[in-house]
């Protein structure tokens, strides 16, 4: 279902955010999927043209000169599939379900498309969510989305601002010495789904994960 077509908050340039409602992901489990990719552009072909700042922002992940793509998302697999489904007509219009978990940003910073198409995700019965943007956005999003955090000191800035976070330790990362405030991620912690969890909605607790690959493991933000 297509929720949004029209420009990025972040430079303007044309989006659309698509809600899928089936989904193979273990981690995630049985969650409303959304995907927030140029319109003009495919996933991929963005990556390469460096447009894909358009709905990353400015998130360290993306990777740049000199610093290799740490990004977990392989876009030339699910993003790529929509994005060419979408260019099909393959989905509909409307608004976002929320009949059952939703996850905000399968790919794509959800602050890239305006608040007033997540507010549905409220009224969800759980939600997982998380932006890098989280010093520059509209700020509503604190009761949505984790603020996406890349070492303590990030994670201990947000908290100030307001935000529950979210923090991707780094490799030297000690949660009892580095960041005393919230709890392992329950997917790596006891093997429970986004979609049992609900923790990372934006309003309950801050949170911590073990990074995955070595890649993204000894990235330095």
């Amino acid at each position: 279902m297509i929720i949004y077509e029209g420009p990025s908050t972040l430079d303007g340039a044309p989006l659309v955010a698509i809600a899928t409602t089936k989904t193979d992901n273990r981690k995630t489990g049985d969650m409303i999927q959304t995907w927030i990719l140029r319109s003009d552009l495919e996933p991929t072909a963005a990556i390469k043209a460096g447009k894909d700042s358009s709905i990353c922002g400015g998130c360290f992940h993306r990777g740049a000169e000199g610093r290799p793509r740490t990004c977990y998302v392989n876009v030339g697999q699910a993003p790529l599939a929509v994005y060419r489904a979408y260019k099909r007509g393959s989905y509909p219009r409307g608004t976002l379900p929320n009949y059952k978990p939703v996850r905000l940003g399968a790919y794509g910073d959800p602050t890239a498309v305006p608040f007033e198409v997540w507010e549905p995700a409220l009224s969800a019965r759980k939600r997982a969510g998380y932006t890098h943007q989280w010093r520059t956005c509209d700020q509503r999003f604190q009761g949505l989305l984790q603020a996406s955090c890349d070492s303590p000191a990030e994670a201990m800035e947000a908290a100030r601002k307001g935000w529950h976070t979210f923090l991707v330790e780094p490799h030297d990362f000690d949660p009892e010495v580095h960041f005393t405030q919230g709890i392992e991620c329950l997917s790596d912690a006891a093997g429970i789904s986004c979609a049992k969890c609900g923790v990372c909605d934006g309003t309950k607790s801050h949170v911590w994960i073990r990074a995955h690959g070595t890649a993204r493991r000894f990235a330095t933000a």
